[in-house]
């Protein structure tokens, strides 16, 4: 599988490059939503919905302009607002989460003093099993709980080829912010759930230092897009996936 690794990573590199503009619309959106949250903070539970909605629409409007980075399609300044009506299709997939984000949370108030343990496991568990929800709300026609349950089913059939350049890439964030380390196996699988999330990676570019954030956003952005490109690749059927399977089942 080198051989596929390497090919998706050499165009996920041009890719990257000529959809510069989906890059720079990561601090852009970022910004969006930190100003919605700072605006709407007053207002409570209200003000809270109302930041869930900004975000929706910023996570999809970066998806849409990430779709068209995977097909090499030129993107404009006005796709930035134009991708903003992709916020029904987050919006349904939030709301699976924060379903779920009940039930867990009911779990950790009948968990007791191990309430810690239960919230650990279930976000390295959403990491594991949501991994592709990004590149499924783009590539995909399912939406809400049937989307998460897609997800699930794609990792238990690829986890062997999925996860391999996904772990390299999330060891590189790591590095790069001096937040790796293997000291503590449970504070290392801590820092890779929290990549699992948009949050999460945000949240690990802005606790870098101000001259590495356009990097890492720059890199971001090319995972994204590698991510995208094997996520095509695999689920395509391809006659390298095809010669894996046969490897595999012997």
């Amino acid at each position: 599988m080198f051989g596929l690794y390497k090919d998706v990573a050499v165009l996920a590199a041009k890719r990257a490059v000529q959809s510069w503009l989906a890059a720079l619309s990561i601090p852009i959106y970022a910004l969006v939503v930190v100003g919605a949250a700072v605006v709407a903070a007053p207002l409570g539970m209200i003000g809270g919905f109302l930041v869930g909605f900004v975000a929706a629409a910023c996570f999809g409007a970066y998806l849409s302009l990430l779709s068209a980075s995977l097909d090499g399609t030129k993107i404009r300044l006005a796709d930035l607002k134009n991708g903003l009506r992709a916020i029904w299709d987050v919006v349904s997939v939030f709301f699976a989460f924060w379903v779920i984000g009940l039930g867990v949370g009911m779990l950790k108030t009948m968990a007791g003093p191990k309430a810690d343990a239960v919230a650990g496991v279930a976000a390295l568990a959403a990491a594991i099993f949501f991994n592709v929800v990004p590149e499924l709300i783009y590539q995909s026609r399912s939406r809400s709980f049937a989307l998460l349950k897609e997800s699930a089913d794609f990792v238990m059939e690829k986890a062997f080829v999925w996860f391999p350049p996904n772990l390299v890439i999330a060891f590189v964030i790591l590095w790069a912010t001096n937040t790796l380390t293997f000291s503590s196996p449970g504070e290392l699988l801590v820092r890779l759930s929290q990549l699992g999330s948009v949050g999460g990676v945000l949240s690990f570019i802005g606790g870098a230092p101000l001259w590495m954030a356009p990097l890492l956003i720059a890199f971001v952005h090319f995972a994204m897009v590698f991510r995208g490109l094997l996520f095509r690749e695999l689920s395509s059927g391809s006659t390298r996936m095809r010669a894996f399977r046969r490897s595999m089942e012997r």
